[in-house]
C-alpha cells in the first residue's frame, strides 16, 4: 500500500537519486519516481559519510524465527529508514537468509549474496564467499541475487535466476510481475533502499533502478506482499503480511537494536 503522503517527496527531492553528486545535508532522503501506468519507484538514500547513520538488521526476535508487523519492527528498532529483509518460510515465519551480527551468525540461510557493513561504517554488496572473516563486519545481511554489480545488470532472464539456484513453484514464483524491494550502493558509498509500486517483472524493476538512479550495486530482497519501505516518519510501502526482518538505518551510537530473545 502506498500512502498519499509519499507523493510530496517526488518533485522536490528526486534529483538526488538521478545525479548521485555530492552528499545531502540530511542523512536520509526520500523520493518517488513516477514510471507511468500506475507504477512508481520509491528511493531512499542514506548518507554514510561522517558516521551519523548506521545500517543494521532487526528481527521480531534475536534469531529471526518469528514474524511481526512491519510497523512494529520499524518502531522497535528506532529506524530513520527501513526496508523489509529477505525471504522467509511462510509456514514457520523463519528467515531463510544468512544474518551475522558482530561476527556471530544468527541465521544460517540458503543464499550467497549479501549487504555487509564494515566496522568503519562502509558498505559492500558481494558474494558471501568474497567477504572474508565475518568478524570484520558489524552486520552481514544475505539474501537472493546481486541484480547489479559495478553498474552491470546481472539478472536479465529467468535462466540467470535458475543458474543462481532458484526453483520456482506455484506458491513462490518470483518471475511473475509483482512489487519488488532491494538495497543498493552508489560509487560514493551511499546506501539506497528501493521499493516499487504497481506491477512489474524483476527485470523491469532492475532496469528502472539502473536507468533512473545512481545505484551501481543492487541486492534483491523479498517482494510482493512482503515489500515495505519507511523513511523520515512516512510509510512509503506497507507489506500485506507480517515479516521476520527489516534492514534499518539508525542514528550512529544508538546502541544495539532491541531484539526479543
Amino acid at each position: 500500500m502506498i500512502l498519499a503522503a509519499a507523493a510530496v517527496c517526488m518533485t522536490a527531492t528526486a534529483a538526488f537519486a538521478l545525479s548521485g553528486a555530492g552528499h545531502a545535508t540530511e542523512p536520509v532522503r526520500a523520493a518517488t519516481i513516477d514510471l507511468g501506468r500506475g507504477r512508481a519507484l520509491h528511493v531512499v538514500s542514506i548518507d554514510m559519510a561522517g558516521g551519523r547513520v548506521e545500517i543494521d538488521s532487526a528481527g521480531a526476535d534475536a534469531r529471526y524465527g518469528t514474524v511481526d508487523t512491519f510497523g512494529s519492527l520499524v518502531r522497535g528498532s528506532g529506524a530513520l529508514a527501513a526496508i523489509n529483509g529477505c525471504f522467509f518460510d511462510l509456514n514457520t515465519g523463519r528467515l531463510v537468509g544468512h544474518i551475522w551480527h558482530n561476527g556471530e551468525q544468527r541465521v544460517r540461510g540458503a543464499f550467497s549474496a549479501a549487504l555487509a557493513v564494515r566496522r568503519d561504517n562502509t558498505a559492500v554488496i558481494a558474494p558471501v564467499r568474497d567477504l572474508g572473516d565475518p568478524r570484520d563486519y558489524r552486520v552481514i545481511i544475505a539474501c537472493v541475487d546481486i541484480l547489479i554489480r559495478n553498474g552491470e545488470i546481472l539478472v536479465k532472464s529467468k535462466e540467470d535466476l535458475v543458474r543462481n539456484g532458484h526453483n520456482p513453484s506455484r506458491r513462490n514464483d518470483i518471475y511473475k510481475p509483482a512489487r519488488w524491494s532491494a538495497v543498493g550502493l552508489d560509487r560514493g558509498g551511499q546506501v539506497y533502499l528501493l521499493a516499487s509500486s504497481g506491477s512489474m517483472t524483476l527485470y523491469e524493476f532492475t532496469r528502472q533502478v539502473r536507468a533512473r538512479t545512481a545505484v551501481t550495486d543492487l541486492l534483491g530482497l523479498d517482494g510482493g506482499a512482503s515489500s515495505g519501505l519507511f523513511a523520515n516518519g512516512l510509510f512509503l510501502a506497507t507489506p500485506g503480511r507480517p515479516v521476520p526482518s527489516i534492514i534499518v538505518a539508525r542514528p550512529a551510537g544508538a546502541g544495539p537494536v532491541a531484539l526479543r530473545r
